[in-house]
C-alpha cells in the first residue's frame, strides 16, 4: 500500500464556511450546513455543521459510510429540535484524510473530540450512532462522561453480537471482516477500498477487547432503536442481532429498547420519524 507521511500541524483549524443547501423536503427554507475541515492532529477531519442552540447532536455514520448518509436526515433533525447538528467523515471516508497510521478506535475517538473542541461543540453532546457508529458513540460516552448528555443507538453493532458466534466467525463474514474485493495488491485499490481495509485492520479482536471495558455514566438517558426487518443472510445471525440489542439495553440501567418494526438496518432512511421522536425524547429528559 502506498503510504504518505504528513507532518503534524498542531491542531490548526481550517474553516471553509461554505454554506450549502442540504437535501430534504421542507415547507420552509431548509437550514444550511457549514462545511469545516479541522486539523485533529495527524490528519484532517471533514464536518458538516447546522448551527442551532442548546445541545449539540453528533451523528455517527455506519461502517464504510460517511457524513453524506445524513444529508436528508440532519436538516430535518435541526428543524425539529433547534439544536446544533453535526455530521462528520471518519478517517479515510468521505472528505476526511486517509491516515497512514493503523485504525485505532480510541485514537479516532480522541481525534474527533479534539476537533469538536476546536469547533466549540464538545459540551452537552447528544450522541446518535448507526451500526458501527453505535460502537463509536459508546466509546465516546465512556471517554467523555461529563460531556455526553444522552445516547441514541440506532441498530447498533455491539459486543454481545460479536460474542454470539465469536470473533473468527464474524471476521470471515462477507458483511463484516471478509471484504468483497481482492486485498492482495494494495496499490491497485481505490481510496475507498483502502479505507475499508484500514478500518477492518487486524479484525474484530482488538476492537472487542477495547469495547468490553466501556460503560455509560449512570443517569445518562439512553435509547436503542432495533430494526425488525431482517437484513442478515442467516436466520441465526439475525436472531443474534436482535438478542444482542436486548442484552445491551439490559446492561444499561434506565435504557429503553424501541422496535423499528418497519425498518431494515438503515432506520434513519426507513423510519426517520421514529429516530426524530426518540432523539426528541432524550432531549426532553436532559432539559
Amino acid at each position: 500500500m502506498h503510504l504518505r507521511t504528513r507532518a503534524p500541524r498542531h491542531f490548526r483549524l481550517v474553516t471553509l464556511m461554505i454554506c450549502v443547501t442540504v437535501a430534504g423536503a421542507f415547507a420552509a427554507d431548509p437550514p444550511t450546513a457549514e462545511e469545516h475541515v479541522v486539523d485533529a492532529g495527524s490528519y484532517n477531519l471533514f464536518f458538516r455543521v447546522i448551527r442551532g442552540t442548546g445541545p449539540t447532536i453528533l451523528l455517527e455514520a455506519g461502517g464504510g459510510d460517511d457524513s453524506s448518509m445524513w444529508n436528508d436526515f440532519a436538516p430535518r433533525l435541526a428543524m425539529a429540535t433547534g439544536a446544533t447538528v453535526v455530521a462528520y467523515d471518519r478517517p479515510g471516508f468521505g472528505q476526511s484524510d486517509l491516515p497512514d497510521i493503523p485504525c485505532d478506535m480510541r485514537e479516532e475517538s480522541s481525534s474527533l473530540w479534539r476537533a469538536l473542541k476546536l469547533l466549540g461543540l464538545d459540551q452537552n453532546v447528544v450522541l446518535v450512532g448507526l451500526s458501527y457508529g453505535g460502537w463509536m458513540v459508546r466509546l465516546h460516552a465512556n471517554d467523555h462522561p461529563d460531556q455526553v448528555a444522552a445516547v441514541v443507538f440506532v441498530d447498533p453493532f455491539n459486543t454481545p453480537f460479536v460474542d454470539s458466534m465469536g470473533v473468527a466467525y464474524w471476521d470471515q463474514h462477507p458483511m463484516m471482516g471478509n471484504l468483497p474485493f481482492d486485498t492482495s495488491q494494495p496499490e491497485k485499490l481505490t481510496r475507498g477500498q483502502r479505507a475499508l481495509v484500514r478500518m477492518v485492520g487486524d479484525g474484530l479482536g482488538p476492537k472487542v477487547d477495547l469495547m468490553r471495558t466501556t460503560t455509560i455514566k449512570a443517569g445518562t438517558p439512553v435509547r436503542l432503536l432495533s430494526s425488525r426487518v431482517p437484513f442478515l443472510p442467516e436466520e441465526a445471525e439475525q436472531e443474534a442481532w436482535w438478542r444482542s440489542h436486548e442484552q445491551v439495553v439490559a446492561a444499561i440501567p434506565g435504557a429503553v429498547l424501541v422496535e423499528a418494526k418497519a425498518s431494515s438496518h438503515y432506520i434513519p432512511v426507513d423510519q426517520p420519524e421514529l429516530v426524530l421522536e426518540q432523539i426528541g425524547i432524550v432531549l426532553a429528559e436532559i432539559h
